[in-house]
């Protein structure tokens, strides 16, 4: 009964979860972040990412940019003038501008001054022309930006997507490893009992067992060590010394337990969460919004019509002021509009198309493995009531076997059966927490935990 004892705290102590973490420990929600920001090739994106924000930057500030230094002169036969001011201009063409001067005109007999403020406005009436020409030269940027960040998405995603893969397949390693550790433990304890130490040949048949046992056992350190070596390259990381790997509590037999609300909520839900969360969805519809507003700007913008308003105020001895008001028209060629126009019906479209692409591949992925999870989830309950009996079989086999009334071989049976079936739960456990790591891949859920937002400009 002692042994018995042993072998069932063994079974469950294998799926109770651990309590009392410390900072160093690793868990889903530590490996995210310590892999988002230790991990070289998530750096490297995120360093394009930033040169092609400050390209754009570069771009639209070329025409909108503010000139706090304009100097400026005339020379005439008589007269002279010297001006100093400011000048911020607008993307859309829109520019203001103010100057200080002094004016001078000359002759034989005298010389005057005339020092004066003259402002000088001119914006768009209607539509703009001038601008939808700057947004059309503008693509090549605004396309370098989306691209990148569309690389950056896909790179973080992944990077991440695989440090957890290694992570789930480390814990079903390790977890089978101190599991064949404590069998072949129990079987070495086996070989202290009298009725063992009074038939040699049933300890023979129990050595053999150890010997396959501890042969496994070395093949499983090696897979061991090579999933803590693929973690923390993918983590970014030079040792795990120091973190303690946290186990995923899959809560067999209990209601609680991990990836619950992705195997309880309806497919639909999932579904709509994934696609509202999608960062990939959010920056195609940037890039929507950016070819709706070219569609709009082509469909008015047959003419350039800028309104120029102007003031001088002279504030020398005559103190004179003056105001203009002016307009500059102008009808632009109507194929060039055209071609301009059917350009962003057919970039809406194809935004259209890549974001109902993503939204279909989001649903059958989610179908997929959402069905995999409810699927596995109940084979891991079948398998737990399973390994109960099983352990319940064994120890019976053993009671009797101890006593004489039953032979080594069916208790070794019993034995490989337990075992076989400990592991399978183990495997298929890992099969699970690979679900739930492709829908967590599948609805964002690393960005909402990094707090990052994408989507606008």
């Amino acid at each position: 009964m002692r042994m018995r004892r042993g072998l069932l705290s063994l079974i469950l102590g294998a799926f109770v979860s651990t309590h009392g973490s410390t900072a160093s420990d690793l868990n889903p929600e530590a490996i995210i972040k310590i892999t988002y920001e230790r991990n070289p090739s998530i750096a490297a994106a995120r360093h394009k990412l930033r040169s092609a924000e400050y390209n754009y930057k570069l771009f639209e500030s070329e025409y909108s940019q503010f000139t706090p230094f304009i100097l400026g002169s005339d020379l005439e036969k008589s007269s002279g003038r010297l001006t100093v001011g400011v000048r911020k201009e607008f993307f859309d063409g829109s520019s203001v501008s103010l100057n200080l001067g002094n004016k001078a005109e000359w002759s034989a007999e005298s010389l005057k001054n005339e020092q004066f403020l003259e402002a000088r406005l001119e914006f768009p009436l209607f539509s703009s022309n001038r601008k939808l020409s700057r947004i059309i030269r503008r693509t090549f940027e605004e396309n370098e930006l989306y691209g990148a960040r569309l690389g950056y998405v896909e790179q973080v995603r992944w990077v991440i997507r695989g440090a957890l893969e290694e992570y789930y397949d480390l814990i079903c390693s390790s977890q089978i490893l101190e599991v064949l550790k404590g069998y072949k433990s129990q079987l070495e304890s086996l070989l202290g009992e009298r009725w063992v130490r009074e038939h040699p040949a049933d300890g023979e048949q129990i050595e053999d067992e150890i010997s396959s046992l501890d042969s496994e056992i070395k093949g499983w350190e090696v897979v061991v060590s090579s999933k803590k070596v693929q973690l923390q390259r993918k983590m970014g990381l030079e040792s795990l010394e120091g973190y303690r790997i946290e186990p995923v509590p899959l809560g067999l037999g209990e209601n609680d337990y991990y990836g619950r609300h992705y195997v309880e909520e309806s497919y639909e839900e999932v579904v709509r969460r994934a696609i509202a969360n999608d960062v990939e969805i959010k920056v195609l519809r940037s890039v929507m919004r950016a070819a709706e507003e070219k569609k709009l700007l082509a469909e008015k913008g047959r003419w350039d019509i800028f309104a120029s308003l102007g003031g001088q105020y002279s504030y020398g001895g005559g103190r004179d002021y003056s105001f203009s008001v002016g307009l500059n028209i102008k009808r632009f060629d109507k194929s060039v509009l055209n071609y301009s126009l059917l350009k962003a019906e057919e970039d809406i479209l194809n935004v259209r198309a890549r974001i109902r692409d993503r939204e279909l591949e989001i649903a059958a992925r989610i179908r997929q493995e959402k069905g995999e999870a409810e699927n596995r989830r109940r084979q891991l309950e079948s398998l737990y009531e399973s390994l109960k009996s099983r352990e319940r079989l064994y120890g019976l086999k053993l009671e009797r076997y101890l006593k004489g009334e039953e032979t080594v071989d069916n208790l070794i049976r019993a034995f490989r059966s337990l075992l076989k079936t400990h592991v399978r739960c183990y495997r298929v456990g890992n099969y699970y927490l690979d679900n739930i790591r492709d829908l967590d891949f599948l609805c964002g859920v690393y960005f909402g935990k990094l707090g990052i937002e994408f989507g606008t400009r």
